[in-house]
């Protein structure tokens, strides 16, 4: 079966259990090693990397080692602690995840960013402008360093 069209299948870092095979950022190269190339890219979640027990400290350079790539950043907050394996999303600022630390890794992700977060539509649109701000209050602070 031959196809037009272009796309990428997205790999996504998991949050939890023992035989996941995109928790730690090591397995997640050996499965790019395995599966990554051509039509193929990575999007990192930021509570699944949280809860998965990576810590949010050079956590884009680690990934980018692993893949070359991030494709896109779902930003999420975490309900629950580090390394708890609990996928549980929270709005931005919300959660456990200290939020210079979350900002930090979307900002250095380089990448479109999705949030995947609970509630309505104003729950989306704060989530949206805590991202916003955060990315540009880490641009006004790079740009003065």
């Amino acid at each position: 079966c031959s196809s037009d069209l272009d796309m990428t299948i997205l790999i996504e870092n998991t949050a939890g259990g023992d035989k996941a095979v995109a928790r730690r950022v090591d397995w997640i190269r050996r499965l790019w090693e395995e599966v990554g190339g051509e039509g193929v890219g990575f999007c990192l979640d930021t509570c699944h990397a949280w809860a998965g027990g990576e810590p949010m400290e050079g956590l884009v350079e680690r990934i980018l080692g692993a893949t070359g790539r991030i494709d896109l950043v779902q930003a999420n907050d975490s309900k629950d602690p580090f390394d708890s394996r609990r996928d549980r999303h929270e709005n931005m600022g919300r959660g456990l995840i200290p939020p210079d630390e979350l900002g930090r890794v979307i900002a250095e992700a380089g990448a479109p960013v999705a949030v995947e977060t609970p509630g309505d539509v104003e729950d989306h649109v704060a989530d949206i402008a805590w991202v916003r701000s955060h990315l540009s209050s880490l641009s006004d602070r790079a740009g003065r360093g």
